[in-house]
């Protein structure tokens, strides 16, 4: 429950749209009871009156009639209008603050866990707690204030009418419920779990099919995925017998409050204390109010499986980031980046985690601005880790890595830079560029929003792709596809490149930006790049020698050692 509470907490912005929504709930309920209740008043007093044979004038109760039935009509309108509208804006408001609270922890906290699963966690596990507001606030806050309003009609008649049926209500509504909740907790966490990993495993298998089935591997997955399916729908069918045994109980205590109030009311209406129109009035209504706690066996058996996706969620957001960040207000020199940055590493010492092999224990690079490094290593020996430590993706433990320049000198500490201006500082092509399911033009355009399509041929032009852009028939709006699957390795690779060089960075980083390419590619690639970033700094890591044919000085980064220190 503590987890609900905080996701309770998120959402108070929306509240006073959640009170709008209660209070429409509470009169479209009061109005269908009072309809009910009216209706068969009416129903039964016309009846009498014409066995009888005397007149009823029925112009005020029909009109009643009318009014509730058109007034439950448009609260119900109102209600589910305003109900879901609430509920989506508090999942969109849940979905922006959970990824802003995850992103600052990427990628070091989010190593551990599979892509497949973030995202579930991202949309499925968000999506399962939209119950919490629409199905599971309303309802108890509604049926709260309608059970005070029902034992007060009801005590106005009879006594034992409200005693009876505020106890059976609590027992379908609130008792039954929560031993069946108790019962529910396990399959409903499993039921989460289960379905979390049948999501991440079904990701798995589209995204990596074609190693799959060269490894000859897809055979054992599809029986994994197979696996959580049937647990899952073990699950599934554990809280659907629990669901049904909360249904039969609340309509058995339906029908068991109109048998106890027959019994009450006979002798009343027998001695004439209560005329018989009355009686058919307050066995509807003792039926009808189970309308008010409906919802809440289902609800209150949910709140384990709830529970178990907000908790995957503050798992994640609760977990510290890797990245110290300097205190807010901080001034450095950087406040206002001079156009020249002078990058100075001294002594650095950077491993993955206590205990784990140090990747570099004393790394010293001086790279003044303007300059021009390759980065030469075996693989595995840190190329790619030295420019994550640099756009502060990762902290590291020893040494200092100084940038600054300009007029007066100034350097900082990158540790005493926040870590989205320290970004601002740099560029980066990385080795395995991500291009987002959209055009070609917008994922240029998340370097420099609004650039100019002369700035996006230019770029494309450096990394040599604008003569295969310009045949495509979409030109800069054609789509790249999932992961840039409409494009081929080293066109990818290219326009991650181009991306790159449209930022107005002071340092540029490229790791391996000549992979998959063919030598007259690569070269003419380089030659590019190289007359584009005249005069500002370039650190390229690259295991091919003549692409080293483009850098003024080369510094070579040792293995990596077996064992930490």
């Amino acid at each position: 429950m503590r987890e609900l509470l905080r996701v309770a907490a998120l959402a108070r912005r929306e509240w006073p749209r959640v009170l709008l929504g209660v209070l429409l709930s509470l009169g479209t309920l009061l109005a269908n009871l009072a309809l009910l209740a009216l209706s068969s008043w009416f129903i039964a007093s016309m009846a009498i009156a014409g066995s009888l044979r005397v007149a009823l004038d029925y112009t005020l109760p029909s009109a009643g009639v009318r009014a509730l039935a058109l007034g439950r009509a448009a609260g119900r309108y109102a209600e589910r209008l305003v109900n879901h509208s609430t509920t989506f804006r508090i999942l969109a408001d849940l979905r922006v603050w959970f990824f802003r609270r995850i992103e600052p922890l990427a990628p070091a906290r989010l190593v551990g866990f599979r892509g497949g699963d973030l995202l579930s966690r991202i949309r499925a596990d968000i999506d399962t707690l939209d119950d919490f507001y629409v199905r599971g606030v309303v309802p108890f806050v509604v049926a709260l204030f309608a059970l005070a309003c029902i034992v007060a009609f009801l005590a106005h008649f009879d006594v034992r009418l409200a005693g009876i049926d505020a106890a059976l209500l609590a027992f379908s509504g609130l008792l039954l419920p929560l031993v069946l909740k108790k019962l529910a907790e396990a399959p409903g966490r499993e039921r989460v779990a289960r379905a979390a990993d049948l999501r991440a495993s079904i990701v798995e298998e589209t995204q990596g099919m074609a190693e799959l089935v060269a490894l000859g591997a897809l055979d054992w997955h599809a029986e994994r995925i197979r696996a959580s399916s049937r647990a899952m729908d073990r699950a599934q069918r554990s809280l659907a017998s629990l669901q049904g045994i909360g249904d039969a109980g609340l309509v058995a205590a339906g029908a068991l409050s109109v048998w106890l109030s027959a019994l009450v009311l006979i002798p009343v209406v027998t001695e004439g204390r209560l005329p018989r129109a009355d009686m058919a009035m307050l066995t509807v209504f003792m039926l009808a109010t189970f309308e008010t706690i409906a919802p809440l066996p289902a609800v209150i058996q949910r709140v384990g499986e709830m529970a178990a996706a907000a908790r995957r969620l503050f798992e994640i957001i609760d977990a510290a980031p890797a990245i110290r960040e300097p205190p807010p207000g901080t001034k450095t020199s950087l406040d206002a980046p001079p156009r020249a940055v002078d990058l100075s590493i001294r002594g650095l010492g950077f491993r993955y985690g206590p205990g784990e092999p140090w990747v570099f224990e004393s790394l010293s690079l001086e790279a003044p601005a303007g300059s021009r490094i390759g980065i030469v290593a075996p693989t595995g020996a840190g190329k790619s880790s030295l420019f994550n430590v640099l756009l502060r993706f990762w902290e590291y433990e020893r040494g200092e890595i100084l940038v600054g320049g300009g007029a007066e000198g100034a350097t900082t500490e990158l540790r005493d830079v926040p870590s989205d201006e320290a970004r601002r500082l740099f560029s980066i092509a990385p080795q395995t560029p991500y291009l987002f399911h959209t055009t070609v033009r917008e994922n240029l355009e998340l370097a420099r929003e609004g650039a100019s399509d002369d700035e996006l041929w230019e770029a494309l032009e450096c990394a040599r792709l604008a003569d295969y852009v310009a045949k495509l028939p979409e030109r800069l709006d054609a789509a790249v596809g999932e992961g840039g699957v409409a494009f081929s390795a080293g066109q990818a690779q290219r326009i991650a490149v181009a991306r790159a060089l449209l930022k107005d960075a002071r340092i540029y980083l490229f790791d391996e930006p000549t992979e998959g390419l063919d030598d007259a590619t690569a070269d003419a690639l380089l030659e590019g790049v190289a007359r584009f970033l005249k005069g500002r700094s370039l650190l390229l890591a690259s295991h091919r020698s003549r692409d080293l044919a483009v850098v003024d000085r080369v510094v070579e980064l040792g293995p990596r050692p077996r064992s930490g220190s």
